[in-house]
């Protein structure tokens, strides 16, 4: 068909539009992401004997009386939350096997708390050396 010069033609778009292009860029980075993030979880886990300053995570169902009463009755004190984390708490122990009490008492996961630096997770995919702490209160818990 021939078409004025006047006429507006209209050309099928090939492609994916840009909805579907950053849906893929999101799907993209969730996949090459969370295997670090998992490998990372995994080095931070403080084993059962752990003590010292610790990153705990409790059931968001669980009560804040419940989580005090949970990391009193495993020997130790919260020192403060973690923000935007709800029932995230770094806490504080120099007991021997702290990190085993807390999982006892209905902790989800016990953690350095390195595991909140974005230095320590790049470290995981070699991309950055590891931070090394000079200051012995700096190096985490008691493993």
């Amino acid at each position: 068909m021939i078409r004025a010069p006047h006429d507006e033609a209209i050309v099928p778009r090939r492609g994916l539009s840009t909805g579907a292009w950053v849906g893929l860029c999101v799907l993209l980075v969730a996949l090459t992401w969370t295997p670090v993030l998992v490998i990372h979880l995994r080095n931070m886990r403080v084993a059962d004997h752990g003590a010292g300053t610790l990153l705990v995570v409790f059931s968001p169902t669980t009560s804040a009386r419940d989580v005090f009463r949970s990391i009193e009755a495993a020997r130790g004190w919260p020192l403060e939350p973690v923000g935007g984390l709800p029932r995230t708490w770094i806490v504080q122990s120099d007991d021997f096997g702290f990190a085993g009490r807390l999982r006892e008492r209905g902790a989800w996961g016990v953690y350095s708390p390195n595991v909140l630096s974005v230095r320590q997770v790049l470290s995981c995919t070699g991309m950055v050396a590891p931070p090394t702490a000079t200051n012995p209160a700096e190096r985490g818990p008691l493993i």
